[in-house]
């Protein structure tokens, strides 16, 4: 939290800024509790208008030993009124803000399995595309019939390409599998 700017960081590290002051600007929590059961479902960042501008799942962000602290810390930090509202789910919606105006805010807002946050975050789906490692190897490869020339040029130019293929699909092929062994772990398991 900032002086003038609430800052919400999802599990990619992506930020999602709201402003504190002006028509926009965080005025009230509004935890939402399950109509049936009472059970906290999220937290509604509203402005001054009472428009949701940001969801926040319960479960993911205040539920669990310290839960009740961070609740307790953020109503305090932001010094807004807090309340309760009753949230009618739909009767068989899974997850429970389907429906919700800010769904996919929820959805941003919650955890993601790894493979689905190697894909959102991963160097080469910013740059070209998922299939950059690939490119350069593949027209290298045009020049591997050089290793078995007798003349030095064509030779330096195959093993070169031998070089540029090894050198680019090695990191990649590595990050992948650590990617795949390591961050695919459950949390139970890690």
């Amino acid at each position: 939290m900032l002086a003038h700017d609430l800052v919400l960081t999802n599990a990619l590290g992506q930020e999602r800024w709201l402003g504190r002051a002006g028509a926009h600007g965080v005025a009230r929590l509004v935890r939402l509790v399950d109509a049936a059961t009472g059970e906290p479902l999220g937290v509604e960042v509203r402005d001054r208008e009472g428009e949701a501008r940001a969801l926040l799942p319960w479960r993911f962000w205040f539920a669990g030993p310290q839960g009740s602290d961070g609740w307790a810390a953020l109503a305090g930090a932001l010094g807004v009124p807090v309340s309760d509202e009753k949230y009618q789910q739909l009767t068989d919606a899974q997850p429970w803000w389907q429906g919700h105006q800010l769904a996919g805010d929820a959805r941003r807002m919650s955890p993601m399995e790894g493979k689905a946050a190697r894909k959102q975050i991963g160097w080469y789906r910013s740059v070209v595309g998922a299939n950059e490692p690939v490119v350069l190897p593949f027209f290298s490869a045009l020049l591997l019939v050089g290793l078995f020339s007798d003349e030095v040029p064509g030779f330096l130019a195959g093993l070169l390409s031998a070089l540029t293929i090894v050198l680019s699909l090695g990191p990649a092929t590595a990050g992948a599998l650590v990617g795949r062994i390591s961050y695919d772990r459950t949390i139970e398991a890690a």
